[in-house]
C-alpha cells in the first residue's frame, strides 16, 4: 500500500460506515396497519355496534349492555375488534337508551341513542395522519 493510502484510510472507513451502515441501523420500518386504516376501522366497528344494537332492540324489547350480544349478529365485528380498540358499551336501567364509545390511537367516537333517535354523536382525531378523518354524522 502507498505511504498516502494510508493516510486516508480510516477517513475512508468512517465514510462507508455514515454512508452505508447508520443508515441501516436507523431506518423505520413500517409494519403493520397505517393510521387510515385504523381510522377506518374504528368507524367501521362504531357503525357496527350501532346497527347490531338497533336490530337487538327490533327483536328484544330493550337494547343490550353486552358486546357479545352483538357478535352474534355480526361476525365482521368480530374482526374489527380483533385489532387493537377500546369498546365501551352503557345501557340505560330501562334498556331503551344507549351510549357506545369506540377508541383507537387515531380516533375516539361516542354516539348515544334512546330508543331509535340519534342523540348524541362525537369524534375526536387522536392522531392525525393520512386519511383520518371524522365520519358525516349519521342519522
Amino acid at each position: 500500500m502507498q505511504p498516502n493510502f494510508r493516510r486516508f484510510l480510516p477517513f475512508v472507513l468512517i465514510a462507508a460506515v455514515i454512508l452505508f451502515i447508520l443508515p441501516q441501523v436507523f431506518k423505520k420500518h413500517a409494519s403493520g396497519p397505517t393510521a387510515g386504516s385504523r381510522a377506518t376501522t374504528t368507524i367501521d366497528a362504531m357503525n357496527l355496534i350501532d346497527k347490531g344494537e338497533q336490530a337487538y332492540k327490533t327483536s328484544h324489547p330493550r337494547f343490550t349492555p353486552h358486546l357479545a350480544d352483538l357478535l352474534l349478529t355480526n361476525a365482521r365485528l368480530a374482526s374489527d375488534l380483533a385489532t387493537p380498540l377500546s369498546v365501551q358499551l352503557d345501557v340505560s336501567t330501562n334498556g331503551q337508551s344507549f351510549l357506545a364509545q369506540v377508541a383507537s390511537d387515531t380516533l375516539s367516537l361516542v354516539r348515544a341513542r334512546s330508543t331509535s333517535k340519534l342523540t348524541a354523536q362525537s369524534c375526536l382525531i387522536l392522531k392525525s395522519g393520512s386519511g383520518v378523518t371524522c365520519p358525516a354524522p349519521s342519522t
